[in-house]
């Protein structure tokens, strides 16, 4: 999941904003009647997963997120639907350049919400700052090492995400959106920047989405390390490989049983208990959307 920020709030809306924004609603709206703000959704520079978007996938991103519902901290209840976006366009500063030296863009979007006695303290909470940072809900057909390029979907390169390579931060580029999802109120974003005027994942909705990247990672790593101990004789590559078609459920599951399985035939606990702080404390850099 990638993170942003409101911007701005409170505006009325010209007769363009208006007409866009009566695409959505069952009846015509007057500008009393809505209420709208500025959205910050993701931008192209690392994120505290050590992930990034191309600016092409933000301008992808865009068009998708037209007419997104905008919800709280992902829940996927109808209940907590609050907002919806209307419009969106690309923000681009030449003068400032991200962590991969690129200039620096964001995707902004406008939302709006019904002006009633329902959305009174959110609308507060809003123009106050107290509800600011949103993250987004999508998934992406590419995920690549920015250092080597390699897929990271089919297979890991060695490279570690947050370490510097020739003094360039390695980090997996995010590119050719396939859906957005939805974007939410959350209380830490991923993304800086991200929020009111201002959230990634991958999953169904996909299986990543839904328990994030970071903890499918963890897992994965946990069961590679696992295997390998008990089948020295099988490559690492393939064993990512077979992890790598497993859902998070059924990695839950593989991992539980190799761990009762390691404790039986390698019992050796204190020194088990070492090379497991060690592996996480390699664990250390982030992995959401």
């Amino acid at each position: 999941m990638r993170n942003g920020t409101v911007l701005k709030s409170g505006a009325l809306p010209d007769t363009d904003a208006l007409n866009k924004i009566n695409q959505y609603t069952r009846r015509p709206f007057s500008a009393e009647e809505v209420y709208t703000f500025r959205v910050a959704l993701c931008d192209n520079e690392i994120d505290r997963d050590y992930e990034r978007f191309t600016t092409k996938a933000l301008s992808d991103l865009g068009r998708l997120f037209l007419g997104k519902t905008g919800i709280f901290n992902h829940s996927m209840d109808a209940s907590t639907q609050v907002a919806r976006i209307y419009d969106t366009a690309l923000e681009t500063d030449q003068s400032r350049k991200t962590m991969a030296g690129e200039p620096y863009c964001r995707l902004v979007a406008m939302a709006y919400l019904p002006r009633c006695d329902k959305n009174r303290d959110l609308m507060l909470e809003i123009d106050s700052g107290m509800k600011k940072e949103v993250s987004v809900g999508c998934s992406v057909g590419s995920m690549n090492c920015s250092i080597c390029g390699t897929d990271l979907r089919e297979k890991s390169c060695g490279h570690q995400k947050g370490e510097l390579y020739n003094g360039k931060v390695c980090c997996a580029v995010l590119s050719n959106p396939q859906d957005a999802y939805e974007w939410s109120f959350v209380a830490v974003p991923a993304q800086r920047e991200a929020g009111v005027t201002k959230g990634f994942k991958n999953s169904g909705m996909e299986d990543d989405a839904a328990w994030g990247k970071r903890y499918r990672e963890k897992l994965m790593k946990k069961t590679v390390k696992a295997i390998s101990l008990l089948h020295p004789e099988i490559e690492g590559d393939t064993v990512r490989r077979m992890a790598l078609a497993l859902s998070p459920e059924e990695l839950e599951q593989v991992e539980d049983s190799l761990q009762k399985n390691l404790q039986e035939k390698l019992p050796l606990a204190p020194q088990l208990m070492c090379r497991e702080k060690k592996a996480q404390k390699n664990d250390n850099e982030p992995y959401c959307i």
